[in-house]
C-alpha cells in the first residue's frame, strides 16, 4: 500500500525494528514527508525485508522550506510534515498531490511518535542489521557530533572522552573509526577519520562495529540493535532533563535498565 512517513534517520532505524513482517511487506510505495527523505530513500533501496516496495518519493528541499515557513518558521531548517499534526499533514498531501488518494483511503500513514511510545510494540528485528554488507574487521565506532545541525543539546566531546577512547582502544586492541561530517583534530592514538562517508557505508559501519562510542544519534540507535550493553557508550548531554518512553525504547532490544547504564554523562572502564 502507498505509505506516508515523516521521520529522521534514527527514527527509521527505530521504526524498522518494531514493524512486523506483515507491515513491512504491506508497503508498496513510500512518500517521505521530511527534509532528509532523500537519505531515507537511499537507505531503503533494495532492502529485502520490504519486498513489495517499488517506488519512493521525496519533496524538494526548497519547496519543503517554503511550505514550513507558514507553519513553523523555527522548524524550517529541519522541515517535516507529520501526519499527527493536521495542518502539517494537509501541506504534505498537497506537496505530493495525494489528497485524492487519502480521500479514497488508498494511503496509509505512519504515526512514528505514537508507535515509538507504544509498549505493546516489541522489538522485531533490524533489517538494516540483517542485510548489512559485512565488514571483515573489528573496530570501535565513534560518531562525532555533527556540525550541520548543532548537537550541543545532546553532547560535546572533550579531552576526558578522548582519554577514555584511547584506554578502550588499548584495552581491546581495536582501532577506532571516527565518523564525522567535518574535518576534526583528535588526540587519539589509533584511529581513522571518515569524513562525509556515504550514508549506506555509515549504516554498515554501525551494523558491524564491536563497540559504539559517541553522541546520541542514528549510529547509536542502529549499533544498539546488535551490540551487548557492555559495548555501548552513549554520552549524555549536561542539559539532559530526564527519561521518557521514546528515549528508553529507541535502543530496543535493550531494557530501560540497560539504557540507563550505557546512556550516561561520563565513562569509566571496568
Amino acid at each position: 500500500m502507498k505509505t506516508y512517513i515523516s521521520a529522521g534517520i534514527g527514527d527509521l532505524f527505530f521504526l524498522d525494528s518494531i514493524l512486523s513482517k506483515e507491515e513491512k511487506e504491506s508497503i508498496t510505495e513510500i512518500y517521505w514527508a521530511c527534509r532528509f527523505g532523500y537519505v531515507l530513500k537511499e537507505l531503503m533501496e533494495g532492502n529485502p525485508s520490504y519486498p513489495n516496495l517499488k517506488a519512493q518519493y521525496t519533496i524538494d528541499d526548497e519547496k519543503g522550506k517554503a511550505a514550513m515557513r507558514s507553519l513553523d518558521p523555527v522548524a524550517v531548517p529541519f522541515w517535516h510534515f507529520r501526519p499527527d499534526f493536521h495542518p502539517n499533514f494537509e501541506v504534505g498531501l498537497d506537496l505530493f498531490g495525494l489528497k485524492d488518494e487519502w480521500d479514497k483511503q488508498n494511503l496509509q500513514t505512519v504515526d512514528v511518535v505514537s508507535m515509538f511510545q507504544d509498549t505493546d510494540r516489541p522489538f522485531q528485528e533490524s533489517s538494516f542489521i540483517k542485510h548489512a554488507n559485512k565488514i571483515d574487521e573489528e573496530y570501535i565506532l565513534f560518531h562525532y557530533p555533527t556540525s550541520t545541525r548543532p548537537r550541543s543539546d545532546i553532547t560535546s566531546i572533550d579531552g576526558e572522552d578522548e582519554k577514555f577512547l584511547n584506554d578502550l582502544s588499548s584495552k581491546t586492541g581495536l582501532p577506532i573509526k571516527v565518523v564525522s561530517d567535518h574535518e576534526i583534530s583528535l588526540n587519539l592514538d589509533n584511529y581513522e577519520l571518515l569524513v562525509n562517508t556515504p550514508i549506506t557505508e555509515v549504516k554498515d559501519l554501525a551494523a558491524n562495529c564491536s563497540y559504539y562510542f559517541g553522541c546520541d544519534s542514528f549510529c547509536a540507535i542502529l549499533s544498539a540493535k546488535q551490540l551487548p550493553k557492555e559495548n555501548i557508550y552513549i554520552k549524555r548531554s549536561p542539559n539532559f532533563t530526564g527519561w521518557n518512553n521514546w528515549l528508553l525504547r529507541a535502543f530496543l532490544p535493550h531494557s530501560p535498565e540497560d539504557v540507563k547504564e550505557f546512556y550516561v554523562p561520563s565513562f569509566t572502564l571496568e
